[in-house]
């Protein structure tokens, strides 16, 4: 499930830091998840829809599906204002799959969901894939169609027992030519050291 922030570039953005979340920092996750959902999904999910995604996040089920993602956070001053995660698709094992992109609605829209996409996305290209999904809330859609993914289909996304909620799936592609020419641009550039004479 999916939530985000709009623009880049606001000076605060680059004060975070992005790192794995470790176990000892689910319940940070789990509310973190909750109030984002709370905050952002209520233009296009129903109060029922909220509250069993709030009770699933409680669940032990939602500690069990964090494990199974390479989730990684971003923090300013050790607190945690996001989420962004990557794990195998278990369909096919040919398409990485993103989730779990939340920010808290204190630090929206200052480019920081669109930090942790880039560092997901990084390490799923790193990993070998160039094939990207995702299921997001119909809210967080334009954020994505932004980064370069387009709708495959709509439908309902069952995340446990009393918690299906309508979302949009969205894929994205990056020809692997692509990724080496953008891991090239990225590299420093060398300079030549003046000749002595």
């Amino acid at each position: 499930m999916t939530l985000v922030d709009g623009k880049k570039g606001h000076g605060l953005a680059k004060a975070i830091t992005i790192r794995v979340v470790g176990l000892d920092e689910y319940s940070h996750v789990r509310n973190l998840h909750a109030r984002a959902m709370s905050s952002e999904s209520a233009d296009c999910l129903t109060e029922a829809e909220i509250a069993a995604f709030i009770a699933f996040v409680r669940s032990p089920a939602y500690s069990d599906l964090l494990r199974g993602e390479n989730l990684y956070g971003a923090f300013i001053d050790g607190q945690l204002i996001g989420t962004a995660s990557w794990h195998v698709n278990g369909d096919d094992g040919q398409v990485a799959r993103v989730s779990s992109v939340f920010v808290d609605p204190m630090f929206m829209r200052l480019g920081i969901g669109g930090q942790l996409l880039t560092e997901v996305e990084a390490r799923a290209f790193q990993s070998g894939f160039n094939q990207l999904g995702i299921s997001a809330t119909i809210n967080a859609v334009p954020f994505f169609e932004r980064a370069g993914y387009q709708i495959a289909s709509r439908g309902v996304k069952t995340l446990g027992p009393g918690c299906a909620l309508p979302v949009a799936f969205l894929r994205k592609v990056v020809p692997r030519m692509t990724r080496t020419t953008q891991a090239k641009a990225a590299e420093p550039v060398k300079v030549a050291e003046p000749v002595k004479s």
